[in-house]
């Protein structure tokens, strides 16, 4: 039998694979037999299906950056995945340079370029030499576009990751060329540099090589290896690499291999973009030619809005789906959270880094008020730069550096935030070796009794941590350094001031008196006040601040300002953060405060503000004076006229608070209210019909805006206490005849009286009395006695109308003179124009205030020093000459 056909002989020998040959056996014996040899030809494997490993690759893109994602901050982190990212994002400026520090330069807390955009508007900045031959910035999208390669700095928050993952999302969703301005169907690779650099650690290899392992890591089962080879051998990839500085270790030889990276693939055509923080950058910078290094600026105005709009529609549609229900209540989200940020500048700075204004957006919709608790806010702010965020910023969520202690670092950036504010208040910066000096000195103290060496060791690394993982302080200067933003500053130099007068409150109390008539420290007293209150819930503590405030009386140009200051603390801090007593103090002294001859205008109108901020209204304020009839002297000639029949007048011009009342009755919407004309004014049809330049005017307020006064979200233009604005003659009439209804009802009137606007001589006669005084007061101009822009400290702006004591008429009627014209029912130019008496606080010559002085208006028009009286009579006008 032959040897092949013995089963056992055959099982000693097994079938040989051979690639490209055959190949003998040898036996157990060491002889060569030889046999046949079983050749079995390998079939290679298929070349991978491209399309099918695209697809499911940007389908993981599109799921990985679909929504958004502020990662380690727990209070967005619960409401992120809701909300789309590019329903929410608003575009990115930059300029093609870095800045001289680790930050742009600001100047009294804007960035220059801010600072510029305001002198442009009027507005002066110093340092604005400083501004000369910057670039303008531009969008990044632009430069995107412009450039083979990118490297995108940027403040802490300032967008960078958020950036990638939108350009990422456009190239995944097939918009490139239409989102980005980027040909053909560019491949997105998204990957954080520190994932790299981690796994260097393990062996050495190239970028390329890394790229598919991260993505397997992530859960993509599938070998990306020959999609990303065939997207960069054809030039159509877009690498997107986040967050250079978030490589602590070998940063350098990162940063080598990706210009080697770029070097290699850039001539076929792939883009790549890096992010990165400016603190560390220029330790190991990217240099290879083609790479364009760009620095992200601050919003603007116009971008802070928009994100508001995006977020707030974004939000509502979110949560209650995609209704005309949801975008209203969007638009009066929007119109809260503008506001919140616009009405304080330490918010509105802040407001600037998008981070932070998304923050500011979720704490405003959980109940806090800004900006008056901003103290709140400013917490969390500090909580997140300090400890949260560094611990989870990275694109895979991998920590950035040690983790921070809040409370202790909080401890020691609080006093040296105040050693600043006292020794360098109006620019906030040290130099390195006096900072360093200042922390060692410090923890050399009692709270920390450190020995010299090791309390010198302790600040440099101390310095080094803040400056590198939270960007809180970042060098302004070669050597020079500062906090990010002032607003940091005066917070945490209000903390600092706190912990002096921990044990003994007059050394907290004694440093903001010696501070209370420089400005630069007006913000941190404030929030001093609010940190005790609100966040450490000491009311106590607070309440004796503000009555320290109190006590600290001034004279001459300083009379009042201290009331002020007290007022506006508890504007701050509000009643949950002080005593009762406490409050009733300041209240009264407010109202002294407001009705005091001999405070200057300016500050007699922000005490009067701040009463109407505080819910403080006069008892009297819905009260009628009785203007008896008879003879009266009447006009510049003080001719004799006669007015039949007593009348009712206002004893003040109708507040905002009473106007509230008739816009939430619904008088803007009761057609029984409103004449003919009135309708036609509201719906806009006769605006063609304003004569001149007061067409466009009218025009500005379209008729979806004509259903409450225009300034109505204004803070001190629809102050409570201050006489409403921004009404138009029909506007007032209206008012008169929703209030004749109210009145009926209550008994008040009768059915044969009604409340309108007074005829002039009705008006006069209640201004001046029946001797035909010059001024409701009597002879001679007084600028204590009506608010008029007159002198060195005008009031700039409309009064409480019980401001002036002494400047009301013989019968007791306020504000005769000054602060507002007011609309009467007499015709100047029958027809067109109507009559309007009293003098504003718009003009400053005194005979403007004169009770004879007459004026006149288009009954279209509405501005911010027109308002109006209410009298109640017969329908009639019942003077005669």
């Amino acid at each position: 039998m032959e040897h092949r056909d013995r089963p056992d002989e055959r099982d000693r020998y097994e079938s040989i694979e051979v690639k490209g040959g055959a190949v003998g056996a040898v036996g157990g014996e060491g002889h060569e037999i030889h046999m046949p040899v079983t050749i079995v030809q390998t079939p290679p494997e298929p070349p991978p299906d491209l399309d099918a490993l695209r697809q499911d690759y940007l389908a993981h893109l599109r799921r990985a950056c679909r929504h958004l994602d502020f990662k380690g901050i727990p209070q967005v982190e619960r409401v992120a995945a809701l909300l789309p990212l590019e329903g929410v994002y608003v575009g990115l400026l930059a300029r093609r340079e870095l800045p001289e520090g680790e930050t742009w330069a600001r100047v009294a807390g804007r960035t220059l370029d801010e600072a510029m955009l305001a002198e442009t508007e009027g507005a002066t900045a110093e340092g604005l030499e400083r501004r000369a031959g910057t670039a303008e910035p531009v969008p990044v999208e632009r430069l995107l576009g412009e450039n083979q390669g990118l490297v995108v700095l940027g403040d802490p928050g300032a967008g960078k990751s958020t950036l990638l993952k939108v350009l990422a999302l456009a190239c995944a969703e097939g918009r490139a060329e239409e989102r980005l301005g980027l040909p053909g169907a560019p491949l997105p690779i998204l990957l954080p540099l520190a994932a790299y650099a981690a796994s260097l650690r393990e062996r050495e290899r190239c970028l390329e090589d890394f790229m598919p392992d991260y993505f397997r890591l992530r859960g993509i089962s599938q070998d990306l290896s020959p999609l990303f080879a065939d997207a960069l051998a054809q030039g159509q990839a877009l690498v997107l690499l986040d967050g250079l500085d978030e490589v602590l270790e070998g940063r350098a030889f990162v940063a080598d291999r990706v210009e080697e990276f770029f070097r290699e693939h850039a001539p076929a055509g792939n883009r790549l973009v890096v992010t990165s923080r400016i603190v560390g950058y220029r330790e190991a910078p990217l240099r290879a030619e083609g790479l364009a290094t760009v620095t992200l600026v601050d919003f603007r105005r116009q971008q802070i809005e928009q994100f508001a709009h995006n977020w707030c529609h974004a939000f509502e549609v979110a949560t209650h789906g995609d209704t005309p229900e949801a975008h209203r209540d969007a638009e009066i989200e929007k119109k809260e959270l503008l506001d919140a940020v616009f009405s304080n500048p330490g918010v509105e700075r802040l407001a600037s880094n998008p981070l932070l204004l998304t923050i500011l957006a979720l704490i405003k919709r959980q109940g806090v008020t800004l900006p008056h608790r901003r103290v709140e806010l400013y917490e969390l702010y500090l909580r997140t730069l300090i400890s949260a965020w560094s611990q989870a910023r990275a694109l895979d969520r991998r920590p950035v550096g040690p983790e921070l202690d809040y409370l202790e670092t909080a401890r020691v950036l609080a006093p040296l935030a105040l050693w600043l504010r006292e020794t360098n208040p109006s620019a906030g910066l040290a130099r390195q070796a006096e900072m360093e000096r200042w922390l060692a000195e410090y923890y050399r103290g009692d709270e920390w009794g450190m020995p010299p060496g090791e309390a010198r060791r302790r600040a440099r690394g101390f310095l080094s941590a803040v400056r590198r993982y939270s960007n809180l302080l970042v060098e302004r200067g070669e050597g020079t350094y500062g906090f990010i933003h002032l607003t940091f500053e005066e917070y945490l130099a209000a903390q600092g001031v706190a912990q002096r007068g921990e044990l003994d409150l007059s050394r907290a109390t004694k440093l903001l008196l010696e501070h209370l008539d420089d400005l630069a420290w007006h913000e941190t007293t404030l929030l001093t006040v609010g940190y005790l209150g609100i966040v450490q819930r000491n009311r106590r503590s607070a309440s004796a601040v503000i009555e320290s405030l109190l006590a600290a009386e001034r004279e001459g140009d300083g009379r009042g300002w201290n009331v002020v200051v007290a007022g506006e603390a508890l504007r701050d801090v509000g009643a949950v953060g002080i005593t009762d007593r406490c409050r009733n103090r300041v209240l009264d002294a407010l109202v002294e405060t407001m009705q005091d001859a001999a405070v200057r205008p300016d500050y007699r109108r922000r005490a009067g503000l701040l009463l109407g901020w505080l819910g403080w209204l006069p008892d009297d304020l819905d009260e009628w004076v009785e203007i008896p009839g008879g003879p009266f002297l009447y006009g510049e000639d003080k001719k004799r006229r006669i007015i039949e029949r007593s009348y009712l007048i206002g004893k003040y011009p109708v507040t905002n608070v009473q106007f509230a009342r008739f816009v939430e009755a619904g008088g803007y919407e009761d057609a029984s209210y409103w004449s003919a004309e009135g309708m036609a004014w509201q719906s806009g049809e006769c605006d063609d019909q304003v004569p001149g330049p007061w067409r466009d005017w009218v025009k500005k307020r379209p008729p979806e805006e004509r259903n409450r006064p225009w300034w109505w979200d204004d803070p001190e233009r629809a102050n409570p206490l201050v006489p409403v604005v921004g009404v138009s003659w029909f506007e007032a009439q209206a008012y008169c005849h929703w209030l004749t209804s109210e009145l009926r009802q209550a008994g008040v009137i009768g059915e044969d009286e009604v409340a309108r606007l007074p005829a002039e001589e009705e008006w006069e006669r209640a201004a001046r009395g029946t001797g035909g005084r010059t001024y409701p007061w009597g002879e001679g101009f007084d600028v204590a006695r009506a608010n008029l822009k007159i002198g060195p400290h005008p009031a700039e702006g409309t009064t409480a109308v019980c401001t002036y004591p002494n400047g009301i008429s013989p019968d007791g009627v306020w504000d005769c003179s000054g602060n507002v014209w007011e609309w009467t029912a007499s015709w100047w130019r029958k027809g067109e124009t109507r009559v309007l008496r009293g003098g504003s606080w718009f003009l400053s010559p005194g005979r403007y205030a004169r009770c004879a002085y007459r004026y006149f208006g288009l009954p279209a028009v509405f501005v911010d020093n027109f308002g109006f009286r209410v009298l109640v009579s017969s329908p009639h006008s019942p003077p005669t000459s």
